[in-house]
């Protein structure tokens, strides 16, 4: 393995952490630094994609050679600030456990890196496998690779008009591109289109995503033991191990960025940090780009996260004003309106337009039998759809006092409604009928989900001795 490749992982993960601490101001504990190097490690590479499209389109191989020099400086500019402002105290430790406690915890930390080891050998083994992942996914970053250079994807009618040569086409020719500049940073740092080595960035995501979980989950009063229980829950849940060892789709990837954005939100909303405020919305903006289902999940958030900020019989009162024009809107013809990563989206009765994906006809598809066989029979989750809804029946209380535990629950109902219109009244439907895509689209709900179990979870255990509790802020439980 080259010296190349061993800094294809590094220096992302380096100036993303850097760039986190600098706007946090440094972490205030252990687990504050464990949450921004997992959620660095996703920062680095947002920024190794947009760096590689703008200095590297011209020559993808050379993608590595230009972009590092670039990620070096900006990781040094990060570290200095990080450093110049950081706060004036030293990281505490955070309490302790009994020994038998203890190794429990390290069993379970070690149990995480044995799942991620044998994901990231799984990967290993094998060039791009899934359908989607080598049709779709890989089709640009490998096309731009061999070329040498970056070419534009067009509709086919506008590749036959082409006379240049210069453009090309395919069934996802509007994909976004955000994860091909990732893929292209390791080929070039590799050497060569080596697939397996550009497939292991997969187990990197997870693993970036476990450890972010679980500094966030301690910093919001979590208590170590259900904290790296539940994170241990995550990785091994057996869908998102199939995205990792067969690596390739984009549903992991916004995945991550989905379930970091909750993370940096709702510490936001108990704290009022608005460092992890402004990392929640660079992170939200990015799922368009990750995937055009992320389109969707910006749009919920926003609108929930503004909704939560406003008194409540202010809420009530645009959600009711929302409702109305909506359906004033469609009863006179339809409306329109724009989503960024989708364009302009039409809304008429009984049909919706997306320029992405069509003219969708809106009626019931009994698809209820599928959708419950992947949820809680397939080997797709073990046990998870069983546990949310008992830990939600054994804690409604804590949703309905904490206004951010409510804001997040909301959210993911938002997300769940969303996803029950696009299964039983679309053509969408056929994903579930034939257990396709219906599951990769839950599976962009994980983090959130397990991040709404944590807060659950939180006042059910108490805090671990010698562990200051969470910052009160304005949004905290009542």
């Amino acid at each position: 393995m080259s010296l190349s490749y061993v800094l294809a992982w590094l220096l992302p993960w380096v100036t993303g952490t850097g760039i986190c601490f600098a706007v946090t101001r440094g972490p205030r504990t252990w687990s504050d630094a464990v949450a921004a190097a997992g959620t660095g490690f996703i920062v680095g590479f947002v920024l190794v994609s947009l760096l590689g499209s703008w200095v590297a389109a011209d020559d993808v191989t050379a993608a590595f050679t230009r972009t590092a020099p670039w990620l070096t400086g900006i990781g040094v500019l990060a570290w200095s600030a990080a450093v110049a402002l950081r706060r004036r105290r030293i990281l505490p430790l955070e309490g302790s456990l009994p020994t038998a406690w203890r190794v429990v915890w390290w069993l379970a930390a070690a149990a995480i890196v044995v799942r991620l080891g044998v994901l990231a050998g799984e990967a290993w083994l094998r060039p791009t496998f899934p359908w989607d992942a080598w049709s779709a996914w890989a089709v640009k970053p490998k096309a731009w690779f061999l070329l040498g250079h970056h070419a534009p994807y067009v509709p086919v009618g506008e590749w036959l008009a082409d006379a240049t040569g210069n453009l090309r086409t395919a069934a996802i020719w509007d994909y976004p591109e955000l994860l091909a500049w990732i893929q292209i940073w390791f080929a070039s740092a590799a050497g060569g289109w080596n697939e397996p080595l550009v497939n292991l960035a997969w187990t990197g995501a997870l693993a970036a995503l476990a450890l972010a979980c679980y500094g966030h989950w301690r910093m919001l009063g979590l208590r170590p033991l259900p904290a790296i229980g539940l994170a241990y829950a995550l990785v091994s849940l057996p869908l998102l191990g199939a995205h990792v060892a067969l690596a390739g789709y984009a549903d992991l990837w916004l995945a991550v960025v989905f379930g970091l954005a909750t993370l940096s939100w709702m510490r936001w909303m108990r704290s009022g940090e608005r460092a992890q405020l402004a990392i929640a919305a660079g992170l939200a903006l990015c799922m368009p780009f990750v995937k055009l289902e992320g389109a969707v999940w910006l749009l919920l958030s926003s609108v929930v996260a503004v909704l939560a900020l406003l008194p409540r019989r202010w809420r009530w009162g645009i959600v009711a004003v929302i409702v109305v024009l909506a359906l004033l809107g469609i009863v006179f013809g339809g409306f329109v309106f724009p989503m960024l990563g989708l364009g302009w989206v039409s809304v008429s009765w009984g049909q919706v337009g997306i320029p992405a994906l069509g003219e969708l006809d809106l009626r019931w598809r009994p698809v209820g039998t599928q959708m419950l066989a992947g949820l809680l029979t397939l080997p797709n989750w073990h046990l998870l759809w069983y546990v949310v809804p008992l830990v939600l029946a054994w804690r409604w209380r804590v949703v309905a006092t904490a206004r951010d535990v409510r804001a997040l629950a909301v959210l993911v109902a938002a997300c769940a409604a969303f996803l029950f219109v696009l299964f039983f009244f679309t053509d969408a439907s056929a994903w579930a009928e034939n257990y396709t895509s219906a599951n990769r689209l839950v599976l962009h709900l994980v983090g959130p989900v397990f991040t709404l179990l944590a807060l659950l979870l939180v006042d059910a255990f108490r805090a671990a001795p010698g562990t200051a509790p969470a910052p009160a802020g304005p949004n905290a439980p009542a």
